[in-house]
């Protein structure tokens, strides 16, 4: 996996390299790949989704669930005299990191179980937004409009891979995972979640804290720790994120902090709860707590106040 981490580190290096040159890394084989250009005042991203098919995932007629991993960032690097990536980059870097993994994996005759499907965005040129206690680094378009494009009817439940360095939240160097969360209900850790976070770590799991303003639009206004389980206001699949952390507070736009090896776990974990969730081995939540919240205080996502798009 540490390959693949240093392949598209050194791919995504290069400013000029976007989402169309990234499909000429992935190997021949059974992949869709779909690109989306998306350009306005602020500047220009690529959005792109990889499905890679398994054996007996729904693009080949079976019924084994679809993971989905978005690779969130705001964006990869910012204008100016620091031009090399920005800590932000992290999600997008595990994200491809693991669909070049999974393509090369097919070459070796190793399928998964579910279809896996990759989404990021490749944002070369980023924009700075004011946010407690460091700047956000922010695509050209709102979250409103980007999150959408990220999320996919697809999904069966999602992990999003993505920065969070800049709080006191955690204060660990590694990754973390949060509760899960669905149609506005932060819920409780599933155990084969914290174990698998176990057996690829072999270190005792990480839960990072979240709360209801995370899984608020951020156009409402309210404080964001950082917006890994944004997705969840856009899809019905339950969401998890895996923010990549460290012990001391680090800038989202500050370059030379990316951690190879911190990435390569994150990776790493990814692909083993895709493996898992295909062959019925990983639950995200417990659907008991979420039908039980469900019927006790009815439906969460009006108060999210925020309609899909795109």
């Amino acid at each position: 996996m540490l390959r693949e981490i240093l392949d598209v580190l050194e791919y995504l290096d290069d400013a000029r390299n976007a989402a169309d040159r990234f499909a000429g890394l992935l190997p021949d084989g059974a992949r869709k790949i779909e690109v989306t250009p998306f350009e306005s005042d602020l500047g220009k991203t690529d959005f792109i989704k990889i499905l890679i098919p398994g054996a007996t995932g729904k693009s080949a007629g079976g019924a084994a669930p679809t993971l989905g991993i978005i690779g969130s960032n705001g964006g990869l690097r910012l204008p100016g005299a620091y031009p090399g990536l920005a800590s932000d980059a992290d999600g997008c870097i595990v994200g491809l990191a693991c669909a070049l993994r999974l393509a090369r994996m097919r070459t070796r005759g190793q399928q998964l179980a579910g279809d896996v499907l990759i989404s990021t965005h490749i944002c070369q040129q980023a924009h700075p937004a004011p946010h407690d206690p460091f700047p956000f680094v922010m695509s050209p378009l709102p979250s409103s409009e980007k999150h959408p494009r990220l999320v996919d009817d697809r999904m069966d439940a999602i992990l999003t891979p993505e920065t969070c360095k800049g709080n006191k939240m955690v204060s660990h160097l590694g990754f973390a995972v949060t509760p899960p969360v669905r149609e506005g209900f932060i819920l409780r850790a599933h155990e084969t979640v914290l174990h698998i976070m176990e057996m690829v770590t072999g270190k005792a799991p990480v839960v990072f804290p979240i709360t209801m303003q995370d899984v608020t639009p951020y156009e409402l206004g309210v404080h964001h720790i950082c917006g890994m389980v944004l997705p969840s206001i856009f899809s019905t699949a339950p969401v998890i994120g895996v923010p990549l952390v460290t012990e001391i507070q680090t800038h989202p736009s500050a370059t030379g902090a990316q951690q190879p090896m911190v990435l390569e776990s994150a990776a790493r974990f990814c692909i083993e709860v895709a493996t898992a969730f295909g062959n019925g081995d990983c639950e995200f939540y417990y659907p008991g707590d979420f039908e039980g919240m469900l019927e006790s205080f009815g439906a969460m996502r009006g108060w999210q106040r925020i309609n899909k798009v795109g």
